[in-house]
């Protein structure tokens, strides 16, 4: 990684906390796609700096562009997506030995989620890091979940061990 705030150096940190474990592979995934997109309508010299981009206003850039290739829902999630990305990046380029990403969502995806799990209402998804890219999504886990469903789901789990 480079010091750099550059929109190359956002992806490849995205590439290099799913390599390490920092965020679940498939968040960076969802992440990567969204940036490459929106921040594609970038001109060369915009792409060189993060801090220095109005958001708002690239991402207003891309629904003008893009609003025939993405259903309105999906412009919003791509927008929420770099948002976040930028966010994290600039995060992790402060302090990355204390950089820790949320990895428990507790609101169902939009419906414009790639991800093809349809959560059920009173229900979160989640993802569990086991390390370098192994990570475990589980999801409609009920918010009211009971100790003994908790030892339930355990005991499947260690079934699964060969």
């Amino acid at each position: 990684m480079s010091n750099e705030y550059t929109v190359d150096d956002l992806l490849a940190f995205l590439e290099h906390a799913s390599d390490r474990g920092l965020l679940p592979a498939a968040t960076a995934k969802a992440l990567s796609v969204a940036s490459r997109n929106v921040l594609g309508v970038l001109e060369s010299g915009e792409r060189n700096d993060l801090r220095t981009l109005d958001l708002a206003g690239v991402a207003k850039r891309f629904h003008n562009q893009r609003a025939r290739d993405f259903t309105p829902q999906s412009l919003k999630e791509y927008e929420r997506r770099v948002n976040r990305a930028v966010h994290m990046y600039l995060e992790w380029k402060a302090d990355p030995s204390s950089f820790k990403a949320a990895t428990r969502s507790t609101r169902p995806p939009s419906s414009g989620s790639e991800f093809p799990i349809q959560p059920l209402l009173g229900t979160y998804q989640t993802s569990v890091p086991l390390g370098p890219g192994r990570i475990v999504t589980i999801a409609n886990v009920p918010v009211d979940l009971t100790k003994s469903e908790a030892d339930r789901l355990v005991k499947f789990v260690q079934m699964l061990v060969p």
